[in-house]
């Protein structure tokens, strides 16, 4: 009977594991502990306040104020660079979708997740910058909570 009854105390293991029961943080699943992220922001304030959030969730910001400086810093350091969060909509020549095609059309930063975002969240914005190979979209204003979650991009990049 004993020996009945310990039979029926062991359950399979779930499909999920014990790691389902327990919060898990991001740094268990990346190999670099600080995720890199080109932020592309024409307007200062925005890209102060951005810069702060994503601090705040613990991600290192190099800021970039246009498509331009942006795309120096892809060429100067594009193994250096996790992620990319941009603006669609940017004055001075060089727009977040010009930027992100050139992202996906390049060797080595075709492998970088590209996070478009904007005020303008039209259907046909979102599906431009889907279509055209960004990683997702968010609509402004950014909140903390949204970014908390950019290093499943990266995850989900460096394992495809």
């Amino acid at each position: 009977m004993d020996r009945h009854h310990h039979q029926q105390q062991q359950q399979p293991p779930s499909p999920q594991g014990d790691h389902a029961a327990q919060p898990r943080c991001w740094e268990e699943f990346l190999h670099r502990k600080t995720i890199r992220v080109l932020l592309v922001e024409t307007d200062d304030s925005t890209r102060q306040v951005v810069t702060a959030l994503l601090r705040h969730c613990m991600y290192q910001v190099i800021p970039a104020e246009n498509g331009h400086q942006a795309w120096a810093y892809l060429q100067d350091m594009q193994s250096n660079i996790d992620l990319v969060l941009t603006e669609v909509f940017m004055h001075g020549g060089l727009s977040g979708i010009d930027l992100l095609g050139g992202i996906m059309n390049h060797e080595v930063c075709k492998d970088i997740p590209v996070i478009m975002m904007s005020s303008h969240d039209s259907m046909g914005t979102v599906l431009s910058c889907l279509s055209n190979g960004a990683a997702d979209f968010l609509a402004k204003p950014i909140r903390k909570n949204e970014l908390k979650n950019l290093w499943a991009h990266v995850w989900r990049r460096s394992h495809s």
